[in-house]
């Protein structure tokens, strides 16, 4: 194969990887905000608790960084969750200039809830591929994060 018919196949690839790539956060905004109006949440603040339940206690720098948002954003958020009584937030004990954000305990058992949905919500997406191919869809899947995973650690 000439080096010019190569070079149009890649192209063809990327375009449709582009395609993809847009229809992909198109369905996730959908989803996402399908999901968190089930729970009163804006997406953002359910990915701002899951990150918070995940390590215990985080940092709003910490937030910021992880979520790819400004400390005024996350502080706006960390606001809102504080209002609805599923975060509380204290001054760090090793560092009394930073503030340590905690799940409350009242609100443990909601996210757990929230998280399961979360998964049901995917179980009910993944019926609608063919069993036989999921697993070889889920590997692909997994191979293309690791190759946005490695061109975001480039830029």
């Amino acid at each position: 194969m000439s080096e010019k018919k190569i070079s149009a196949i890649q192209n063809e690839q990327a375009r449709m990887m582009a395609n993809l790539t847009i229809q992909l956060e198109k369905f996730c905004q959908i989803k996402d905000q399908f999901f968190s109006s089930k729970f009163k949440l804006t997406p953002a603040e359910f990915r701002c608790l899951r990150i918070i339940k995940e390590n215990n206690a985080v940092s709003t720098k910490a937030l910021a960084q992880q979520m790819k948002l400004t400390p005024g954003r996350i502080t706006h958020l960390l606001n809102s969750l504080e209002f609805k009584n599923l975060i509380s937030r204290q001054i760090d004990k090793n560092d009394r200039r930073g503030i340590q954000t905690y799940i409350t305990p009242d609100a443990v058992s909601f996210i757990d809830n929230v998280i399961k949905e979360y998964t049901k919500l995917h179980e009910e997406i993944l019926e609608y591929l063919p069993k036989e191919k999921r697993d070889v869809i889920l590997e692909n899947v997994v191979l293309f994060f690791d190759a946005m995973q490695k061109w975001e650690s480039r830029v």
